[in-house]
């Protein structure tokens, strides 16, 4: 039996990087690449680092779920407008906070068959068009790392399906995804906000 390690694979793809030549950049990075404790760790600090793990979509009851435990990482924006300041004597420009975007999520992974290592994963990958062409958002099941930010469901936006030169049983994927929230629970959260508001 073929022995595959998919983790090195995804690091290959994500980062043109296999293995680790120096041991002790790995001894000290080498948390960067599995899902941490989600009971001990500070949620701004895991703002951008990258994490394997299983995701699953749910749509209209059928569950898809991206295969061999792909790489991912978020990203968050704010939208900040900046106004010069006027007069001679003055510097800087005065900032005033807009909105905060949705977070933006890549996903990156590499499609293997274990039971047909030398057959290109045809159905793995029909999995994710299927998921592609999903014209809506997804809703995340059962994740507690995406439901440490909140994140319950998803659009995908982008798919790659990326080179693998010389490896005819892999096929490297990408995705780009914004997370989405339901516009009913964004009305509540307003009504609310309006409410205490008016009470205080």
């Amino acid at each position: 039996m073929l022995q595959f390690d998919f983790k090195k694979a995804i690091a290959r793809i994500a980062f043109d990087y296999v293995g680790a030549p120096f041991p002790d950049w790995w001894l000290k990075n080498q948390r960067k690449y599995n899902l941490p404790d989600l009971q001990s760790i500070n949620a701004a600090q895991l703002l951008g680092e990258k994490y394997f793990m299983n995701i699953k979509l749910r749509y209209n009851g059928k569950t898809f779920t991206f295969p061999n435990e792909p790489l991912v990482s978020l990203s968050l924006v704010k939208t900040i407008v900046e106004t010069p300041t006027v007069g001679e004597k003055r510097k800087g420009s005065v900032l005033e906070y807009i909105t905060t975007e949705n977070y933006q999520i890549s996903i990156k992974g590499v499609c293997f068959d274990i039971e047909n290592p030398e057959l290109y994963p045809g159905a793995q990958v029909g999995i994710l068009n299927e998921m592609f062409d999903i014209d809506d958002a997804l809703e995340i099941v059962d994740n507690p790392f995406f439901e440490l930010y909140g994140i319950r469901k998803i659009v995908l936006r982008a798919k790659n399906i990326d080179e693998m030169q010389g490896q005819q049983g892999l096929q490297a994927y990408s995705f780009t995804a914004t997370s989405d929230q339901d516009f009913y629970a964004d009305l509540n959260e307003l009504e609310i906000t309006q409410s205490n508001f008016l009470n205080n």
